[in-house]
């Protein structure tokens, strides 16, 4: 967090060479003037745009975030031993996490700061730039709401759930401006405050979204409020969970829900609200999140889908969602393939990665709902229902008619069906203060230890340590239980 100007500004820098090449060649390469990129609109909106690729890379949501989410839950494994996968992701399927051997949490972090030092760098700039005022306050909102974003995403992985200790839990360092150091962890309480400050910020800023094919590539005002929809289940705030699902719900509408002969992850489909853009320019090719689960044409497939999985996706006639199971390393259908290559020779993960579609707004006002919010059990029952509908072939015998407890199963096993591979997984098991269970016949031979296939809502394991490096670096307070 020490390393603020020289480093970030490098993305900034790599998308202006272009316009810029009579300055850069009166200077060495590696002095950097900061007046380079914060003087105008133009270049404050190229670092935005930099900021976008840097969300992208393989260390936050182009992999790690997704992958750990998914292999921490109950759905998803490695394949077995003998294929040799990736020790330093194995640490988080295996629950060994420790202060010193995080795996991929210091890289989240890593990449998480870089992101959230350029947003800072637009955020601190924009209003004595020089440039159109509209412009400026498009690419402020987009700012305020992805450092919002970048915040949730740091919470849910850094800290204790809200259920476990509410508002007085340990938040994180919240480092609002590009030049100043901050290494004293707020209370979670004061984290959530601004993450929904910059997001309700954001939203005063953007415009109604035409809804033109690619126009979620970029966060919306639609974007913005659906994020806020899931921070605020999060948080568990039932009512502003609600309001914001249904305000989304209200714009898209269930005509816009895919169907079992739509269900296809292609470029912006009909559900998109915010997706990040992969293009030849940004692939990430054998490191993204596309080739982790796909064997084919040279993917690593080294996470399938457990028979707990594979059972749940069979419990719907018709469901689209057991069509993504393929053939995978062990000789089984469990590959769960919800991400492909949009072309054969462009790169393993050339494709966009979701951030938030329209279903998770169904099944938000359903869990709200649920929980007390709008109508209740009858209004949650609707809402379910409505997604589900859109799921199988056969709805009358497949809708929801729990109530109570047995109506939030429902949701949560709903959630697990339709949100799989986008970034939930143990996050939902968490904050709901629900176990992690995993049978042992589903884990032989996967190298995770007996003892961590059953992990309790509250062990410390479930969330990551703060990196030791920056323990060391800043002397920041270490999360409790590590």
């Amino acid at each position: 967090m020490k390393n603020i100007i020289n480093s970030i500004l490098i993305v900034g820098l790599i998308v202006l060479q272009g316009c810029s090449e009579d300055v850069l060649e009166q200077r060495p390469d590696h002095v950097i003037s900061e007046n380079l990129v914060l003087n105008s609109v133009e270049k404050l909106d190229k670092l935005l745009t930099g900021t976008y690729n840097e969300i992208s890379r393989n260390t936050y949501l182009g992999r790690v975030l997704y992958k750990r989410a998914a292999v921490k839950g109950t759905d998803f494994r490695f394949v077995e031993t003998t294929y040799n996968p990736r020790d330093y992701e194995l640490i988080a399927y295996k629950y060994e996490e420790s202060s010193n051997n995080s795996g991929t949490c210091e890289d989240l972090w890593i990449q998480s700061f870089k992101a959230i030092n350029n947003l800072n760098l637009i955020i601190n700039n924009i209003e004595a730039a020089e440039g159109n005022a509209e412009k400026k306050q498009e690419v402020l909102g987009e700012a305020l709401g992805l450092r919002g974003m970048v915040y949730f995403d740091l919470a849910r992985t850094f800290a204790y759930p809200w259920k476990r200790a509410g508002a007085t839990s340990q938040g994180l360092p919240v480092k609002l401006s590009s030049d100043e150091i901050v290494t004293e962890r707020s209370s979670l309480g004061e984290t959530y405050n601004q993450i929904i400050l910059d997001m309700e910020s954001a939203l005063d800023l953007l415009g109604e979204n035409d809804w033109d094919q690619g126009s979620t590539k970029y966060l919306t005002k639609t974007g913005v409020e659906a994020l806020l929809a899931r921070v605020y289940l999060y948080k568990e705030d039932w009512e502003n969970a609600f309001k914001y699902a249904k305000e989304v719900i209200a714009t898209r509408g269930e005509s816009n829900l895919m169907g079992v002969n739509s269900y296809a992850f292609e470029d912006y489909n009909s559900e998109s609200l915010f997706e990040l853009s992969i293009t030849s320019q940004n692939s990430l090719g054998s490191n993204g999140l596309g080739a982790q689960f796909d064997l084919k044409n040279g993917g690593q497939g080294d996470i399938i889908a457990t028979q707990t999985f594979v059972n749940l996706l069979s419990a719907y006639e018709g469901d689209p969602r057991a069509a993504l199971l393929e053939e995978d390393k062990e000789g089984t259908n469990n590959a769960f393939v919800k991400y492909v290559n949009r072309s054969e020779g462009g790169g393993l993960s050339a494709h966009n990665i979701p951030v938030v579609r329209l279903s998770e707004m169904y099944l938000i006002a359903a869990e709200a709902a649920a929980n007390g919010a709008g109508g209740g059990d009858s209004e949650a029952s609707n809402y379910l229902n409505t997604l589900i509908e859109k799921r199988t072939t056969n709805f009358t015998t497949n809708q929801a008619t729990e109530t109570g407890e047995a109506l939030k199963q429902r949701i949560a096993e709903e959630r697990r069906r339709e949100l799989a591979l986008e970034g939930h997984g143990v996050y939902d098991y968490i904050r709901r203060g629900e176990d992690i269970n995993r049978p042992v016949n589903e884990h032989e031979n996967t190298g995770v230890d007996v003892s961590n296939l059953d992990i309790q809502a509250t062990d410390n394991r479930t969330i990551c340590p703060i990196p030791a490096s920056e323990i060391e670096a800043s002397g920041m307070e270490q999360t409790e239980g590590y």
